[in-house]
């Protein structure tokens, strides 16, 4: 294994460790809060992911979940697709409409992913899922002022 590889592999332990809410030491961050928030909102959704870069990192993870078992994981072809063609990446599966759509702060910087797991409706199309989408972003990006402010923990 190349030397590049387990510091890659390394990188994500320890993000998962920061940011796992089994964490006793470790205080919700500001991308959690948000993330927790918009699931107990929105019945609708089934899952939720925020995908960012740390500072002075390469490549995005997931650093909020409502799944603690997707913290820390790399992003993928869903969230690199919406973040570099800058529109949503739509998948239609069994269980529903996965929807992944590129984040930005308050400002209009992009900074991010925000994957979306949808429930199965009768009748439920990609532009249903996509106007929910928008609404979502516009409920949660001009709550981000920066990247930065979503590794930040939650003051108590």
């Amino acid at each position: 294994m190349r030397q590049c590889e387990v510091r890659g592999m390394l990188w994500v332990l320890i993000l998962a460790l920061l940011y796992s809410p089994l964490n006793a030491q470790s205080k919700k961050t500001h991308a959690q809060k948000l993330v927790d928030s918009i699931a107990q909102r929105h019945s609708e959704i089934t899952g939720l992911e925020l995908s960012a870069t740390p500072s002075g990192q390469k490549g995005c993870v997931t650093i909020a979940a409502t799944k603690a078992k997707d913290l820390g994981e790399k992003c993928d072809k869903d969230e690199n697709t919406a973040i570099r063609t800058g529109d949503p990446f739509v998948e239609h599966e069994p269980d529903g409409f996965d929807v992944t759509a590129p984040l930005h702060d308050a400002t209009g910087k992009l900074i991010g992913a925000l994957g979306i797991d949808f429930k199965p409706q009768p009748g439920q199309t990609k532009a249903d899922v996509l106007k929910v989408t928008a609404v979502l972003l516009k409920e949660v990006e001009p709550q981000i002022p920066s990247n930065a402010f979503l590794f930040q923990p939650v003051s108590d």
